[in-house]
């Protein structure tokens, strides 16, 4: 069975979270979590939508460093907005939550890894949703390294996890949010399979 390529997946993503940005009175409510590793560094980012007003907050920092520094969002927004540019992108299955080589104890030299997790209730709509951990690519051939060395914990013909999901709008609220810490090791225990 092929791994599912994510690619056109992250692009509606990012139609989703731009929307939320830019209209944020069509929602009651939403909190967009995501973090990106990416070369040694890590780029965080929290949205909050409440009442109509959303307020967000960015870090930035080496993966070794216990404590990132506080960004304004120029520098991580725009490395997480590259990173759904990326022409390859693949998902993470819950298998890769409890294997020896866990995806954000190990950095990809080849790979952006990401977390995005978000949660969004449209004004009169059903809440949903999606948290979901990825590898990008800049090119196919490290791709298909990735995929040959790490085929047994991608995500297959869309099957979903209970830590690792698609879009969804059932037990939205049972499942207990990530917590994206400020280095690669407090990323990777926020994000640790229960």
């Amino acid at each position: 069975m092929p791994a599912t390529s994510y690619t056109a997946y992250l692009r509606d993503l990012k139609l989703v979270i731009d929307r939320i940005r830019d209209r944020p009175f069509d929602y009651e409510h939403a909190l967009i979590k995501m973090a990106i590793c990416k070369n040694g560094y890590g780029y965080k980012c929290r949205d909050v939508l409440r009442r109509g007003k959303l307020s967000s907050e960015y870090h930035v920092g080496r993966l070794s460093v216990d404590d990132w520094r506080t960004d304004t969002g120029e520098l991580g927004r725009a490395e997480i907005d590259e990173f759904f540019l990326l022409p390859e992108i693949y998902a993470y299955s819950d298998r890769a939550l409890q294997a020896p080589k866990y995806p954000l104890s190990i950095a990809h030299w080849d790979a952006t890894v990401a977390i995005a997790e978000v949660l969004v209730q449209e004004r009169g709509a059903v809440a949903r949703h999606q948290r979901m951990l990825f590898a990008g690519f800049t090119d196919s051939i490290h791709a298909e390294f990735f995929l040959a060395v790490d085929n047994d914990l991608i995500v297959h013909d869309h099957n979903p996890g209970t830590q690792l999901f698609e879009w969804k709008t059932d037990g939205v609220g049972d499942v207990a949010p990530i917590e994206i810490g400020r280095s690669r090791q407090a990323l990777a225990v926020g994000f640790q399979a229960t």
